[in-house]
C-alpha cells in the first residue's frame, strides 16, 4: 500500500517566474511541495537551473487535453503565451495595471502602466510542442516522487479546461481545491470561458467559492482624467471540494482524515475560516489509525489547524440576530425605554409630567437623533430636515424619489460594542502562525457586529 503523504502537494501549471497560487506563511511553507509545469521549454530549463528549493520542482511539459502535437504561441509579453492563438479583435483593448514589489529585478511602488493587448499579445514566435495529459504524466510516475496534487492551480491563458480534461481522473480522485485563471471574453481563439470551467468543476464535486482576482478591460484608451469603468474580462476563480465528495473519493478512514485536514488547511489559507472549521468537524468524526495521528502531529500545518479548532470551540456563542422581526422588536424596545427615561422639562409650560411640555422638551433630542440617522440612510431628507430645523424651509416628509423620512427616533450604530476584546484566542492563533491579515479580517467582522448580539443591542 502506498504510504499517505502528509505534506500539502500543490501542482501549478503555467509556472513562469516561479509564481504559485497556494502561498503560505514562511513557517508553514516548508511543508508544502510545489510542482510547477512550464510549457516554454527554454524558460523551464532556465528555471530548473535556477531552482535551489528542495520543495519546488519544475517540469518542462506543455499540458493539454491529451498526448499529441500542438503549438505554443509565444507573445511579446511572454506571460501571455498560450496554446491558443490570441484573438486580434481584442488588440484595441487595454487594461490599467498597478504593480508593487520586485518585478524583473526592479522594485516598484504602485507603478501604473497600460497593458495594450495589440502590443503584449502580439505573437513573436509559433513553436511546435508536444502536448501532454496530466493523467498520463502521473500514471508514468514522471512527477517527483509520484506526488499527486491536493491543490491544483492553472494560469495558462485560455487552455485551462483542456488541461482539466487531460487530468480528469487526477482531478476527480485526488484534488481538493482548484484555483484557475478564467475569462469572460474569448481573448484567445476557441478558448473555454468561465461557465465551462464552472460546469466541469461542479460535475466533479466542487463548488465555486469566489473570485480571488478580477480585471476589467476597455476597448477605447483615453487619457487620464477620462477613465472610469471598463468591462469585466478575466480573473482568477477558486473552487473547493464538497465534504460529501471527499467522502466519495476516500479509499480508507486514514485517507478520508488526511484529505479533510488538507482541505481545511487550503480553505483557511484563502481565508474561508467557517468552511475550514466545518471540514475540521467532519474530520473529527473520522477514525484514523493512531500511527497516522502521531505522524500528522509532527506537521506544523496540522498543529495550526488543531490549535485553531480548539480556539474556535472556546469562543462564547455570540451570534447576531437571525430573525429580523425579533431584531426590530428589540431595537424598538430600546428606543421606547430611551424616550421614557427622558426627564421632564422644568420652568416652562403649564402641563405636568407627561403633558404637552414634557413632549416638547424631548423634541430637540428626538429631532437631532433623526437627522443623524438620515445622514446615513437618506441624505436628501437629512438636508431638508436641517434646513427646516434652522427655520429656512418647511419640510415635506416625502423625498423626490418617493421615499419617506423616518418618524421613529434612531441613533447611529456604534462600530464597536463597549467592552469589546482587543484580540480573541482565535485571532491570536492566526497571528501566531503568520496569518495576521486573516486575523485582522476576523477582528473587523467581530467588532462591527458585536453590538447586535440579542439581548445586548447597543
Amino acid at each position: 500500500m502506498t504510504p499517505i503523504e502528509t505534506r500539502i502537494v500543490a501542482h501549478h501549471v503555467g509556472g513562469r517566474g516561479f509564481g504559485v497560487a497556494l502561498n503560505c506563511p514562511p513557517d508553514l511553507s516548508d511543508e508544502v511541495v510545489n510542482v510547477l509545469y512550464e510549457a516554454d521549454e527554454v524558460c523551464a530549463r532556465a528555471m530548473i537551473a535556477e531552482n535551489k528549493s528542495g520543495n519546488l520542482h519544475v517540469l518542462p511539459f506543455c499540458l493539454g487535453k491529451g498526448n499529441g502535437n500542438g503549438r505554443l504561441f509565444i507573445t511579446k509579453n511572454p506571460y501571455a503565451s498560450s496554446n491558443f492563438e490570441p484573438d486580434s479583435s481584442y488588440y484595441s483593448y487595454y487594461c490599467e495595471l498597478h504593480l508593487s514589489g520586485e518585478v524583473e529585478g526592479v522594485m516598484l511602488n504602485n507603478a501604473v502602466y497600460d497593458v495594450v493587448y495589440g502590443n503584449d499579445f502580439n505573437v513573436v514566435e509559433a513553436r511546435d510542442v508536444q502536448i501532454r495529459a496530466l493523467d498520463d504524466i502521473l500514471e508514468r510516475k514522471e512527477a517527483p516522487d509520484g506526488l499527486v496534487p491536493d491543490f491544483l492551480s492553472l494560469d495558462t491563458q485560455g487552455s485551462e479546461l483542456n488541461i482539466l480534461k487531460g487530468g480528469e481522473q487526477t482531478f476527480h480522485n485526488h484534488c481538493l481545491a482548484l484555483a484557475t485563471e478564467i475569462e469572460f471574453h474569448p481573448m484567445y481563439k476557441k478558448q473555454a470561458l468561465f461557465s465551462d470551467i464552472f460546469d466541469f468543476a461542479l460535475k466533479h464535486g466542487f463548488h465555486f467559492v469566489g473570485f480571488t482576482y478580477l480585471q476589467e478591460i476597455s476597448p477605447h484608451r483615453l487619457p487620464l482624467g477620462a477613465r472610469a469603468k471598463g468591462v469585466l474580462a478575466f480573473g482568477d476563480a477558486l473552487f473547493f471540494r464538497n465534504i460529501s465528495s471527499v467522502r466519495s473519493i476516500a479509499t480508507s478512514d486514514n485517507d478520508l482524515y488526511v484529505k479533510l485536514m488538507k482541505l481545511a488547511f487550503v480553505a483557511m489559507n484563502f481565508g474561508h475560516l467557517e468552511y475550514a472549521i466545518q471540514v475540521l468537524e467532519e474530520a473529527a468524526l473520522a477514525k484514523p489509525d493512531k500511527s497516522l495521528c502521531d505522524q500528522m502531529a509532527k506537521r506544523k500545518w496540522f498543529t495550526f489547524l488543531t490549535d485553531l479548532h480548539l480556539a474556535v470551540s472556546r469562543l462564547p456563542r455570540d451570534l447576531p440576530h437571525f430573525d429580523r422581526t425579533l431584531m426590530i422588536k428589540e431595537r424598538k424596545a430600546i428606543l421606547d425605554r430611551q424616550l421614557e427615561g427622558t426627564p421632564p422639562a422644568t420652568g416652562t409650560g403649564t402641563a405636568g409630567a407627561g403633558g404637552p411640555s414634557n413632549t416638547t422638551s424631548r423634541r430637540p433630542s428626538v429631532e437631532n437623533a433623526r437627522i443623524r440617522h438620515l445622514i446615513f440612510t437618506n441624505p436628501w431628507a437629512a438636508v431638508t430636515k436641517l434646513l427646516h430645523h434652522f427655520g429656512f424651509v418647511k419640510v415635506s416628509e416625502t423625498a423626490p424619489d418617493g421615499t419617506h423620512t423616518m418618524l421613529d427616533t434612531q441613533v447611529p450604530n456604534p462600530v464597536t460594542a463597549p467592552g469589546s476584546a482587543a484580540t480573541t484566542e482565535v485571532e491570536a492563533v492566526l497571528e501566531k502562525y503568520g496569518y495576521s491579515w486573516w486575523a485582522d479580517t476576523v477582528r473587523h467582522r467581530r467588532k462591527s457586529a458585536e453590538h447586535c448580539i440579542p439581548g445586548r443591542m447597543y
